[in-house]
């Protein structure tokens, strides 16, 4: 009787712990899975929609700069990459900028003119600005224009990547038509110079026409 006492006892206990066993990794399935749940929906929050004033706001900000190409010598004095660059892009594209006139040392690089109006020279721009969405703190939208001061020049067309800064809408990127974003071909061009003089960084030297070739 003993004996088989003492196998009852083990064998309840075995199950007692079996059970035990299997209720422990359940529990943790539930708080791992609620955690993962709660992971999921801050990362994919979704930005308050767009409203009739921040599309309004991105089409006035792009006619203000547009605006700056129209009636000849009196706008002749914007530079969109120097002195009005804070007016026109975001701080991440201005350093950018930096970066690659940095690289070039006063070389012509991949910027040969002005993005905004796809010239080196101008007369009076007529530009048409199409919103094509606002998300949150960032927008698309796209810019059809015409020199009508220069005889047979053709329309043409720049996509635009906006962000709002500090309540102000910024460029962040622009693509000419056919042709790969202002963003894209720096980052090429910094990637090209710094394999062609690893040894120069910013300096120059040893470059044609810089210090190593005086």
């Amino acid at each position: 009787m003993r004996s088989q006492s003492w196998r009852l006892w083990l064998a309840g206990g075995a199950a007692v712990l079996a059970l035990t066993g299997c209720s422990k990794p359940a529990g943790n399935a539930v708080a791992t899975n609620a955690a993962a749940n709660t992971a999921v929906a801050a990362n994919t929050a979704v930005p308050p929609p767009s409203t009739a004033a921040d599309t309004a706001a991105v089409k006035a900000y792009l006619e203000g700069l547009y605006a700056h190409y129209k009636g000849g010598a009196e706008h002749s004095h914007f530079d969109m990459y120097q002195a009005n660059a804070a007016e026109v892009f975001d701080a991440d594209t201005i350093a950018l900028l930096k970066k690659d006139s940095d690289a070039l040392q006063g070389e012509l690089g991949t910027i040969d003119g002005d993005w905004l109006c796809a010239c080196q020279d101008w007369s009076n721009l007529q530009a048409t600005v199409t919103v094509t969405s606002v998300t949150g703190d960032t927008a698309k939208a796209g810019v059809d224009f015409t020199d009508t001061g220069m005889e047979g020049q053709a329309a043409r067309h720049n996509d635009f990547d906006l962000v709002r800064v500090n309540g102000a809408w910024r460029v962040h990127d622009i693509t000419a038509r056919g042709e790969q974003s202002l963003r894209t071909q720096l980052q090429a061009e910094i990637t090209q110079l710094a394999h062609e003089f690893p040894s120069n960084g910013a300096s120059g030297e040893d470059r044609g026409g810089g210090k190593g070739g005086e």
